[in-house]
């Protein structure tokens, strides 16, 4: 059994661990004669940027925590890694920030709800005194553009959804940015709304709801759909699908003409499914399978050969042209062939842990002939890439997903995903399962120390890689954004202990960052969520949790009430839930140390030699939107959604914004 840690807390904990250099920079070394002169011309890094720390900066730090910490342990060494080490071992050369892309914005979420009290009788807007508007739609999860208009699908309540599925939380919480009712919800499904089906005109800028078009059977799929995660378009059709809240997968068909309604059909055989791509004609998508056992696949490349109908035979006619260990997740055509990213698969039933996963990767298909992929090919793809080859912890391997990917320049780009404080709560239920031992100094329980051990061992931020000729013999993979070292868990020590030695290098062949440190530079920039080509630039936008953890050093610091590091169970076994409380509230306020800019991270590279301009750093101008979840483009415009669950903030809700230059 995973014992489960309050992501508040841990969020306040460790995120303000290490905010002195969360975002820091170097000052920049330029690449080449080009780059140095744009930067010349540049503005300089923004002011509330902060400079990467030196010792002397965090000396106090060194007065105030026992540089041995408890047994054979110190989370000092993991704080200063974190704060100011690894962007001076990486050689971080700044990241300008250039804006070049008029923003506008075409369309948000919609109030659809008056918030009373957790637990209050939900109403409906207008709101009358006494309750506060909320907006439930919190991303756009799938986005694709066919006709002169953007189709898209929404996820409602998601920061609620993860903390309560990824994490485990039971407990109500409210604040001036977001409220979770979890059970407690008089809406009978908890914080979980049904999605939006949605069609933004590009000609008439017209926010059009799909909801409407569908007949009633249809519309209570949709109303046992989590989200529509995805979105693709070809020959006149557009689909939205995402995961069902019984089983399998949730397809809806439109006519990209005018938006009418085509069909809809459950296929249970899958549960997940993610992005889709065009290529030479074809549309593909990749899924995950309900059940995996044995050697049976955890995932699979389905391609569209169906053609525009009502008749559901003939508009849902997929064929499995790929198959891989893991679920796929995203996917994108280069030099010839298709290559997909997957995440973490256990076989159905299985725990979490590195003994049972199928880690995250990168497959490639069979080169592409001029019809495509068919069945033929489905078991001739071949794995090129693992996150092993670079990850030296096995545990924090096991649950990094693999992000967006792309074809840029002539190289493959690809990057990581890490759900915050997820592998933070494997580690701890290892231990609880008697895999791992965290409790260092062996009293038989795990104190604030070991925990804040943890969860500074296991944390990871985005990394980034870069390849030519990958799969081939020729072929050569850097990290270009990430880290030469990394914590890794240590039998000796019972924790997390970091080095700048092999055990703790990276497996590449090539260990250093071509340009700097993970989550370009940014501690709390945890996915690679979006990658498209746009103008000749590569765009990649980010999952930002810096706001979240804001919240929770602001709950401390203004004396609120904030939970233990700990469930209440766990805390108990430590000294006291009080003991527990308070030892976080005086750890925070200690810390004392500015957060990086708030909001989604958007980055462009110009040339697959350069290293990454930002194009914003502020969630695109409503530090609310903490991802830049989905990217779009054509010849005219770059066209954005954006996460963000900020349900009861004035900014909160998703916004759908476009990007185009002068």
């Amino acid at each position: 059994m995973v014992m489960r840690h309050d992501w508040k807390a841990m969020a306040g904990v460790v995120g303000l661990w290490v905010l002195s250099g969360c975002g820091a920079q170097l000052p920049t070394e330029e690449t080449d004669t080009a780059q140095a002169s744009e930067s010349a011309s540049a503005s300089a890094m923004d002011a509330d940027l902060p400079k990467v720390p030196t010792e002397q900066d965090v000396a106090w730090e060194l007065d105030l925590y026992p540089t041995a910490g408890v047994g054979g342990i110190s989370p000092l060494s993991l704080v200063k890694f974190w704060t100011y080490e690894r962007f001076i071992i990486n050689g971080d050369q700044g990241i300008w920030t250039r804006p070049e892309l008029k923003r506008t914005l075409l369309a948000k979420a919609e109030v659809d709800e008056c918030f009373s009290a957790i637990g209050g009788p939900i109403n409906q807007p207008p709101c009358l005194l006494g309750t506060k508007p909320k907006r439930n739609q919190a991303y756009v999860w799938g986005l694709a553009k066919a006709d002169r208009s953007l189709y898209f699908g929404t996820v409602a309540n998601t920061l609620c959804l993860v903390q309560q599925g990824f994490l485990g939380f039971a407990t109500p919480q409210e604040n001036p940015f977001w409220v979770c009712e979890f059970g407690a919800s008089q809406s009978g499904t908890g914080d979980y709304r049904p999605p939006d089906l949605q069609r933004y005109k590009l000609d008439t800028r017209e926010l059009a709801s799909l909801n409407g078009e569908l007949p009633i059977w249809a519309d209570m799929l949709r109303r046992t759909t989590v989200g529509l995660r995805s979105a693709g378009a070809q020959d006149g059709v557009v689909f939205l699908a995402g995961p069902s809240l019984i089983r399998g997968i949730n397809l809806f068909a439109f006519d990209a003409r005018d938006g009418g309604f085509l069909g809809a059909k459950n296929l249970p055989q899958f549960n997940n499914i993610r992005e889709w791509v065009n290529v030479r004609g074809a549309l593909y998508t990749g899924v995950a399978y309900s059940v995996v056992q044995g050697n049976s696949p955890g995932g699979a490349v389905l391609r569209w050969r169906g053609r525009k109908s009502t008749n559901h035979e003939v508009l849902f006619n997929f064929d499995v042209v790929g198959k891989t260990d893991a679920e796929v997740a995203n996917l994108v055509e280069h030099a010839g062939r298709i290559y997909v990213t997957t995440w973490p698969t256990f076989n159905t039933g299985a725990p979490l842990s590195p003994q049972t996963a199928r880690f995250t990767g990168v497959w490639r298909s069979p080169r592409l002939e001029q019809n495509g992929l068919n069945h033929r090919d489905a078991d001739d793809w071949d794995k090129v890439w693992d996150i092993r080859d670079y990850e030296p912890d096995l545990l924090a391997a096991a649950v990094t997903g693999g992000g967006a990917v792309a074809s840029f320049d002539g190289r493959l780009y690809w990057g990581t995903m890490h759900v915050p404080f997820l592998a933070t709560s494997v580690a701890v239920g290892a231990h609880a399962e008697g895999v791992l031992n965290l409790d260092a100094d062996g009293n038989g329980s795990l104190g604030w120390l070991e925990l804040l051990n943890t969860a500074l061992g296991t944390h990871r931020s985005t990394s980034v890689f870069q390849s030519d000729e990958l799969g081939n013999r020729n072929e050569s993979v850097r990290v270009i954004y990430g880290e030469k070292y990394l914590p890794i868990y240590s039998p000796r020590a019972k924790g997390y202990t970091i080095g700048f030695d092999a055990a703790h290098r990276n497996r590449l062949e090539k260990p250093d960052p071509r340009w700097g440190s993970s989550g370009l530079g940014n501690f709390f920039n945890a996915y690679t969520w979006s990658l498209e080509v746009f103008d000749n630039d590569l765009y990649l936008g980010t999952f930002d949790w810096s706001q979240l953890a804001r919240v929770g050093l602001q709950e401390a610091i203004e004396g609120m009430p904030l939970p233990p590091m700990t469930p209440p169970s766990v805390a108990a076994d430590i000294t006291s839930v009080e003991d527990a409380r308070r030892a976080h509230h005086d750890y925070l306020r200690l810390l004392n140390i500015a957060l990086p800019k708030q909001g989604a991270d958007l980055f462009r590279f110009e040339h697959r030699n350069k290293s990454a301009v930002a194009e914003s750093l502020r969630g695109l101008g409503n530090d609310t939107n903490y991802g830049v979840r989905t990217l779009v483009g054509d010849n005219k415009a770059l066209y954005v959604g954006t996460a963000n669950p900020m349900n009861l903030h004035p900014d909160g809700g998703w916004e759908l914004i476009q990007l185009k230059k002068d």
